[in-house]
């Protein structure tokens, strides 16, 4: 993938995983996994209803709104205005600014979505990744069961989920509070400070984390959490 088409792959994986999150269509009757179908195009479902350009995309995270191909659209116009106006809530959520456990949990999950997409995608993120794989985890402290989980198995890709995986982490990250969970996510906390601060701590494989951490803020430079 080039440059725009990592960035625009990474937009539309975040946003779907913040649809799986919010649980905003259950049954999946209006499926918004991306497909990519070209260098320069994602469709939002298989049936190609809501496709937009690898520009378009970008745009549509920086500013929340943006034109998707007509063409298309007009082919199941029904079926794509449904489907904007989940993109609509998707975007409406992670904008909404509350202090809790869920919403962390999206800010989370959408985060390490578009971490992912470079950890697999993104040839310095690969180069620095290498080799590595294995389970992060991240929790608030209290909590038996993680917020969201960063991991790669053996012959596959990293990957998000929200459920907890049955096997033993390799790195384990715990947020002080909702807050500062909250702030890490959208890049407002000095890491090396918190960490001395205790506001979270990291157990484990500490080079795994500090390889994700640095492809992290290169996610974070490129695709802002909350757009600009």
């Amino acid at each position: 993938m080039h440059s725009e088409q990592i960035k625009a792959w990474a937009v539309s994986r975040s946003i779907y995983m913040g649809g799986n999150v919010l649980e905003i269509d259950p049954y999946n009757r209006l499926s918004i996994k991306p497909q990519i179908l070209n260098e320069h195009m994602v469709s939002f479902g298989n049936r190609k209803e809501l496709v937009f350009t690898n520009e378009n995309l970008l745009k549509l995270h920086r500013v929340g709104f943006s034109l998707p191909e007509i063409g298309f659209l007009m082919s199941h116009p029904f079926q794509a205005l449904k489907k904007i106006n989940l993109l609509r809530k998707i975007g409406s959520s992670l904008k909404a600014n509350v202090r809790s456990k869920a919403y962390l949990r999206l800010l989370l999950a959408v985060g390490l979505e578009a971490t992912a997409v470079h950890l697999n995608e993104d040839k310095k993120c690969r180069s620095i990744i290498g080799s590595d794989k294995g389970i992060v985890e991240f929790y608030l402290d209290g909590d038996p069961l993680p917020l969201a989980s960063l991991y790669k198995k053996e012959g596959s890709v990293w990957t998000v989920t929200i459920t907890a995986l049955q096997k033993k982490a390799k790195v384990r990250i715990s947020f002080k509070s909702v807050d500062v969970g909250i702030k890490s996510c959208l890049g407002q906390l000095n890491p090396q400070v918190c960490s001395a601060l205790g506001d979270y701590t990291i157990d484990g494989y500490l080079p795994l984390m500090d390889k994700i951490g640095y492809c992290a803020r290169i996610t974070g430079h490129d695709l802002p959490i909350l757009g600009s």
